[in-house]
């Protein structure tokens, strides 16, 4: 398969981890932007604290991820599947990546993974 310019940063959903605010604050070490981000991320229906807002990057297998993307179905259904990202899959798009599109913005991990796609 041929690698677009920062593929080993696209999560399997096709979020590019070098551009979420989780993942460059742990990069950075910015625990003022951290706690900033889970006031942000936070609602009513999802509490975030400042630890949780720590990622190492969907791809690392022992590093901390973002509490929602630890638990992530699509993650963990990619991983099981040995795939580096949803768009090598058979049934792209899933139900599972279309359902958590829906939360994330969608038109740039969906070109994310259709580049993929092509390549």
């Amino acid at each position: 398969m041929n690698r677009i310019q920062d593929e080993d940063r696209i999560a399997y959903c096709g979020v590019n981890c070098s551009t979420c605010p989780a993942y460059v604050a742990t990069q950075r070490q910015q625990e003022k932007v951290r706690i900033r981000i889970a006031k942000l991320w936070s609602d009513e229906d999802h509490k975030y604290e400042a630890c949780e807002i720590t990622c190492k990057g969907c791809h690392e297998p022992w590093g901390k991820k973002f509490r929602h993307c630890a638990e992530c179905a699509v993650r963990e259904c990619a991983r099981q599947k040995l795939l580096d990202t949803c768009a090598e899959c058979n049934e792209y798009p899933c139900d599972k990546l279309v359902e958590l599109h829906h939360t994330l913005d969608k038109k740039i991990t969906r070109i994310n993974l259709d580049d993929i796609r092509q390549n």
